[in-house]
């Protein structure tokens, strides 16, 4: 369908906690689609044998993790006030999905899917390790290789120039890194490759069982920070 200048786009920013984490894309899909019916949001339907909501997400999360500012983007037929669209769903929302804010943005142009280029995600394991060396290491190299499944099977790849910034800090036994890694349809770093090259290269004492991820924001060009 071709999106008109008389309907409405908002970008939504929510949270995927707790236990919710677990459902896959396509069930978060039908967890927004079954909200936004039930709260009789005016959403504009594809046109077609099989018409469905113009709903779309940015990055969608990999199943387990848990994500603080997730994006999620509407049309609508019917200006409404953005706080009012985010009251709706929260109304009808599952525990561990909570709308943060919503926002009207322009119904032209590219949306959130296909501008963004990073994330920030959250890591921590159970162990207290000095990362300022390791850091400045990783950020000082000119090139990172792994090993990395691709859709021709096992490859080899350079991941540095995806790994745009990264700060640690510990707290109560943990390590806590903070990771600004490629996000996106052009370049895209898992942070669990990242914590696998740092597991393997610097052998530090902990399982990669025992690390947890949690993705703070996504990141769209033109609103990075």
């Amino acid at each position: 369908m071709s999106i008109k200048q008389t309907t409405y786009r908002y970008r939504i920013y929510f949270t995927k906690q707790g236990p919710i984490r677990y459902i896959g894309h396509l069930d978060l899909q039908k967890v927004f689609q079954q909200s936004i019916n039930r709260a009789k949001l005016p959403v504009v339907y594809s046109e077609g044998f099989n018409p469905h909501q113009l709903l779309s997400f940015a990055a969608p999360l990999p199943l387990g993790m848990a994500g603080k500012e997730e994006i999620a983007e509407i049309y609508l037929h019917i200006k409404l006030l953005p706080q009012e669209i985010a009251h709706s769903l929260n109304k009808s929302m599952p525990a561990g999905i909570e709308v943060l804010s919503v926002k009207e943005i322009p119904p032209l142009g590219k949306g959130a899917a296909a501008t963004v280029y990073a994330a920030v995600y959250y890591i921590q394991f159970p162990a207290v390790v000095d990362m300022k060396e390791i850091i400045q290491d990783i950020m000082a190299a000119d090139v990172i290789e792994i090993e990395k499944k691709t859709k021709k099977g096992i490859g080899r790849a350079d991941i540095r120039t995806d790994i745009l910034e990264m700060t640690y800090s510990a707290e109560n036994g943990h390590t806590c890194l903070a990771a600004k890694l490629s996000t996106g349809s052009d370049r895209n770093l898992k942070p669990q490759l990242l914590m696998e090259y740092i597991h393997n290269t610097y052998a530090l004492g902990f399982s990669l069982e025992d690390v947890s991820y949690e993705r703070l924001k996504i990141l769209l060009k033109g609103e990075g920070i």
